[in-house]
């Protein structure tokens, strides 16, 4: 399976209107926490209950993994409920967001319908990105995950770290972060010394 199945597309917010009309249809309480958005076609089938928690912002590929996402609810065009995001459909998905809703996913446009712009933000989950996979290797989100973790390593203001250091960051498979080490080595964007990691 693709990187491309594995992630399902935010387009932007609900409008108030659709909101009105949503809970007219079916009342509910939003939390404080919580956010309705359209979501454009996916691949695979998501439940009720299936968290994200990794969001990558199509504009400028910066990917965040300080938020979980979790699908709670899930409506199609035509305001039909389901327990499950259908693979093919496009629909309206009510999301709980920990800690809090992301400031990116509040600033995405205010939509009456699946507009597409290039604001869009990808959910995904760390444990179905295989950067091993052959059509994830040139991807831009490679090196995007690479530029988050050269500025996580400089923020921690130390010389050295070790690939646990990595691991850890990120809760990569222990494959997975060898692969990025590797390619960061080759690149310079880091060093190694005794064993040890440094920035470049």
């Amino acid at each position: 399976m693709s990187m491309e199945s594995k992630k399902i597309r935010i387009l932007g917010r609900a409008s108030a209107s659709v909101l009105k009309k949503l809970q007219l249809r079916y009342p509910q309480t939003i939390k404080e926490n919580s956010i309705l958005l359209f979501v454009g076609y996916t691949f695979t089938e998501y439940k009720n209950g299936d968290l994200f928690d990794i969001f990558i912002e199509e504009a400028n590929q910066s990917w965040n993994h300080d938020y979980k996402m979790k699908l709670d609810k899930v409506y199609d065009e035509f305001g039909t409920s389901y327990d499950f995001i259908p693979g093919g459909y496009k629909t309206i998905c009510l999301f709980e967001c920990a800690p809090s809703v992301p400031p990116a996913i509040k600033k995405l446009p205010a939509l009456n319908t699946w507009k597409v712009t290039n604001k869009a933000i990808y959910f995904c989950n760390h444990s179905d990105i295989d950067l091993l996979h052959s059509s994830a290797n040139d991807s831009l989100l490679l090196n995007s995950l690479e530029k988050v973790i050269l500025f996580n390593l400089k923020q921690k203001n130390r010389k050295y770290f070790t690939e646990q250091d990595v691991t850890e960051m990120f809760k990569l498979p222990g494959n997975s972060s060898r692969f990025i080490i590797d390619n960061m080595l080759i690149s310079g964007a880091l060093k190694q010394a005794n064993n040890k990691l440094m920035v470049a």
